[in-house]
């Protein structure tokens, strides 16, 4: 049996994924594939199974010497258990940038620019048709692809990510304006979370210019939410630091309906990276700024972090 799985605090994304591409092995190819989830289910991605009635994963178990496992929405070692390469890696499903993770043996790489790993999988894979694919598969393609693109606000999004949402809701008569919406009111739900399941709810590590960073991304229709918490936030981002050995903790809040991140941070080297790579000033004491235009980590946060 082949195991299925994307990154640790996985988004919707990577929990989709991990479902679209086991079915795809056990039903086009019939291989013995099971999907599992890197951590939490986040309330967005419940949200999502619940509607389109498709079981939870269960959580990843430990990764065992020479098993067979599939990695999807990732390719970064930073996200992905500590012993992944003790696994036989058969395939990686991704559309983010390479990144560090080495292989004993040669392996399947799909990685294509698109703005959701279940849009590269319905392309590349499902060559982009609906005829013969389950009606809740294919509402898993389409949410993560809303969830992905911001139901296509984000510039990560391509004209191919929405070719393929539009062929989709069409076969299942689904109005995406409603999926998105509400989508969104689930994600933005932080009834329950405390300031650390609220920071690392989409968070990841990333190596930049010889620093170790973990930027953390909300994405919300209600950043005042999360930001009338930021105290407690902010001293789960040092805490954080001196846990995992980390330079900086950046977190962002983006909303989603009115496309603009607010940065918050917790010290002032911080400060200083993040107004040369975003051309922004903090104001006199002032621990976050906002962020006019920004909400993709992959293609605005870590370019202008890396430039």
């Amino acid at each position: 049996m082949i195991k299925v799985f994307g990154h640790k605090s996985p988004d919707t994304d990577a929990v989709l994924s991990a479902i679209v591409y086991a079915w795809v092995l056990k039903t086009k190819q019939n291989i013995d594939a099971t999907a599992y989830v890197n951590g939490e289910l986040n309330k967005e991605a419940k949200f999502v199974l619940e509607h389109f009635g498709i079981s939870a994963p269960e959580k990843l178990p430990d990764i065992q010497k020479d098993e067979q496992v599939v990695i999807v929405d990732t390719n970064n070692p930073e996200e992905l258990p500590a012993n992944i390469t003790d696994a036989r890696i058969i395939d990686i499903i991704d559309h983010h940038k390479l990144s560090g993770l080495s292989t004993a043996l040669p392996l399947n790489v799909t990685l294509r620019p698109l703005a959701s790993t279940t849009s590269v999988i319905f392309t590349h894979f499902l060559n982009s048709q609906t005829e013969g694919v389950d009606k809740g598969i294919l509402g898993l393609i389409l949410a993560g692809i809303l969830s992905d693109t911001l139901e296509f606000r984000s510039p990560t999004t391509t004209e191919i990510d929405k070719t393929n949402a539009t062929l989709i809701a069409t076969a299942l008569g689904i109005n995406m304006t409603d999926l998105a919406t509400q989508m969104f009111v689930a994600k933005s739900d932080l009834t329950g979370y405390s300031a650390k399941d609220i920071l690392l709810s989409d968070s990841k590590v990333f190596e930049i210019k010889g620093k170790k960073l973990r930027i953390s991304a909300l994405e919300t229709t209600l950043p005042s939410a999360a930001l009338s918490q930021k105290d407690a936030i902010k001293a789960e981002m040092e805490a954080q630091k001196t846990t995992e050995g980390l330079d900086e903790v950046l977190f962002f809040v983006i909303d989603i309906l009115k496309e603009v991140a607010t940065l918050l941070v917790t010290t002032d080297s911080a400060k200083t990276m993040c107004e040369t790579a975003f051309n922004t000033k903090f104001a006199e004491g002032a621990d976050s700024v906002e962020l006019p235009g920004v909400l993709s980590r992959k293609k605005q946060i870590i370019p202008a972090l890396e430039k």
